[in-house]
């Protein structure tokens, strides 16, 4: 309970944009004589975002999902007005549309679907109800008083917490860094070389699962930054880039110690150890750029040294794994030092001209069309479900319960666990009852003016701003303060009567119970399905190639796996899902090195046939999902062999360029044979003797 007795600045900043939002949008309603006031106070509720500048692109979105549902409620009651069953049939199919549309993308593109959905069931629904020669007028009152939320809030929210956006963004920028150099400080140590506080290198997964987590949050918070603060437009691109190199960066990290985690004490971590201290740096403070970027330099200077000591007949007599260890050591010294540059460069605000990304995110990859289908489904019944109740039964409350229906089923249908999401609606629902009934029975007949009326609705708006900022209590927290808005509905004239309160509130509450019976009876999501389901994905991604560029490929596959259910990740399948997904992602990023790497080194055309065979041979490996363990394996050995090859060639090569190029992609092959035994141990546990990587003799 700590988040409402001991709130933090930024829940109470969030809890006073939240009542102040609600008392402009309000009086504003009612001074504009809107016929549902109130309606400006739920569409408050459901916007409201504690980042300004994401209210703003969410604003926007909704905006354009209303004008939709206007249109389209317009045309349904025109065309099906004399048949309440032609007009339920029509809002079901516009309803499973929206929700299939909602499902193919991610954050705005997504709620400007969900928002043209149930928007429709709204007005269609107001004007069945009264006349439906009246739906213009209810539409244009719905659009006037969204937009009129919308652009309350966001001038609210932009205005009395400027730059919050971006602060945050700096904020997880500076977060990740620091993650960045404490991860790196347990990647180069020995199992026994760690502190007892430390993780274990040999399950590296959980805590890069962590990294990773950090750096896509990074780069989602980024695209809503030049809303709230218009200056960090001149910067973004660089933004931008430094995100993506920082999962570049976890990249390499996660498939070198992955390796490190198989190859054991084989591995001399020494180079590794130079870039010690600047990882320390990067740690503890990443504002300190000059010294940080020192430390790299020299950290960089001294591998190579190392590299170089001992001439050519150094260089012949070194195995693969020394080979692995240098080049990602150099490679990782160089990525860190240009990142920490950029950082700099941000901190100072300078940027490379007033030009934003316009480039798609990467982060817009949402479900399969199967995924899709099977929500549309879910969709379809329980707003068939309501609908049917709403046909055959002349009762005004079921109006209501048919509107909150389709917020639930567009919502809470997209969510991976739509029943939870269902039953967290009916508890907020019931806290927004309780509220609700002392707000309109006790404190409300004393309220003889709006002054009257906001200071009995702040405590309560308050209140939720706090629970909707608390990630734990956010979902409760919202929904809760849409259905208190409903249940008060707070007008121009006249209060709900005891009668019209507890019919809003046992419609509101059959909805939730509709929505749960058909979520569970219809296709119901079973964990350890989308477990599955979700990783064949991940492997898919390798049986369709490796031409997509690095940045397309590397953030929609993490984006796929901190979406995985990993609490399911026990029992039934034998499989570490975060394990299985690294491997996968492992694979993939390093064979995309291996193909460019390669071709710079200009490799025999024997050896470059061999290379692009081997390729898709993976590629084929996964094309259907889990392969055997057994073909696994003998992939694995024979890529470790092709690795072997690339090395001994790479070692002949002039000038030194080129030489550096075909020894990288000698590196990349080892470390795609090495993210395969990592699949294997993770699927089905087997014995690590049976895998071998790298080589115990020397490569002459």
């Amino acid at each position: 309970m700590a988040w409402l007795f001991a709130p933090s600045a930024e829940a109470i900043s969030f809890g006073i944009r939240c009542v102040i939002s609600v008392a402009l949008s309000l009086w504003l309603a009612f001074w504009l004589e809107l016929d549902n006031a109130y309606w400006a106070f739920i569409n408050v509720a459901i916007l409201i975002q504690p980042l300004p500048g994401f209210l703003v692109v969410r604003g926007f979105a909704r905006l354009t999902g209303t004008f939709v549902a206007a249109v389209v409620s317009i045309l349904l009651v025109a065309l099906f007005a004399q048949s309440f069953t032609l007009v339920s049939i029509g809002m079901i199919v516009w309803v499973a549309t929206m929700v299939f549309c909602a499902s193919l993308f991610q954050n705005n593109m997504s709620y400007g679907f969900v928002l043209a959905g149930y928007v429709t069931v709204i007005i269609v629904v107001r004007a069945m109800a009264s006349d439906p020669s009246d739906v213009f007028s209810v539409a244009v009152a719905r659009s006037a008083e969204t937009g009129l939320a919308a652009v309350v809030a966001a001038l609210v929210s932009v205005l009395l917490a400027p730059s919050v956006t971006a602060k945050k963004y700096f904020q997880a920028r500076v977060e990740a860094l620091k993650a960045i150099g404490r991860q790196y400080r347990v990647l180069d140590r020995a199992p026994g070389e760690l502190d007892a506080d430390d993780a274990d290198p040999r399950t590296p997964h959980p805590q890069l699962h962590g990294l990773v987590e950090k750096t896509l949050t990074l780069e989602q918070t980024r695209q809503y930054a030049r809303f709230d603060a218009p200056g960090f437009a001149e910067y973004d691109q660089l933004a931008r880039r430094l995100d993506y190199e920082l999962v570049s960066i976890v990249s390499a990290m996660a498939s070198l110690q992955v390796y490190l985690a198989r190859v054991g004490s084989r591995a001399d971590r020494a180079p590794l150890k130079h870039l010690d201290d600047a990882a320390a740096l990067l740690a503890h403070d990443p504002s300190r750029t000059d010294d940080i970027t020192g430390a790299f330099d020299k950290a960089y200077d001294a591998v190579l040294s190392q590299a170089r000591a001992g001439g050519s007949r150094a260089s012949a007599t070194r195995s693969l794994i020394d080979w692995v260890v240098i080049s990602r050591a150099l490679d990782l010294a160089n990525r860190l030092r240009a990142a920490v540059v950029k950082h700099g460069l941000l901190i100072a605000e300078r940027g490379t001209g007033r030009r934003t990304s316009t480039r798609r995110s990467e982060f817009s990859i949402a479900r399969t069309v199967g995924e899709s289908v099977k929500v549309t489904i879910r969709a379809t019944a329980a707003m068939s479900a309501g609908a049917i109740i709403w046909v055959t039964h002349d009762e005004q409350a079921l109006s209501g319960t048919m509107v909150l229906l389709s917020v639930l089923t567009t919502l809470f249908a997209l969510t991976d666990n739509p029943t939870a999401g269902a039953r967290n609606f009916g508890i907020g629902g019931l806290i927004a009852g309780v509220a609700a009934f002392f707000v309109n029975f006790v404190f409300l007949p004393h309220a003889t003016g709006f002054p009257m009326l906001m200071l009995v609705l702040a405590p309560c708006v308050f209140v939720a701003g706090l629970a909707m900022i608390n990630p734990d209590t956010a979902l409760i927290g919202r929904v809760g303060l849409v259905q208190f808005a409903l249940f008060v509905q707070p007008a121009n004239s006249g209060r709900q009567t005891f009668v019209s309160f507890f019919e809003s509130f046992l419609g509101a509450e059959l909805a939730v119970i509709l929505a749960l019976t058909a979520f569970a009876l219809v296709l119901p999501v079973n964990n350890r399905d989308v477990l599955k389901n979700r990783l064949a994905g991940i492997f898919g991604e390798l049986a369709r190639g490796f031409t997509e560029p690095r940045e397309r490929f590397e953030t929609r596959i993490y984006d796929r796996l901190i979406k995985l259910p990993v609490a399911a990740d026990e029992g039934e399948f034998h499989v570490s899902a975060r394990q299985a997904a690294f491997a996968a992602v492992n694979m993939g990023l390093e064979a995309r090195s291996l193909l460019v790497l390669a071709d710079r080194a200009g490799f025999a055309k024997a050896t470059r046939q061999a290379i692009h065979n081997e390729l898709k041979a993976l590629e084929s490996l996964f094309e259907h999902g889990y392969p055997g363990i057994e073909a696994v394996f003998e992939r694995q050995a024979d890529i470790n062999d092709l690795a072997l090859r690339l090395l001994q060639e790479a070692l002949a090569f002039t000038p030194t360029q080129r030489r550096r190029h075909g020894i990288r992609a000698a590196v990349s092959a080892e470390l795609v044979s090495a993210a395969l035994a990592d699949y294997a141990l993770a699927r089905e546990n087997t014995d690590e003797r049976h895998i071998a990587l790298g080589e115990t003799s020397r490569a002459t």
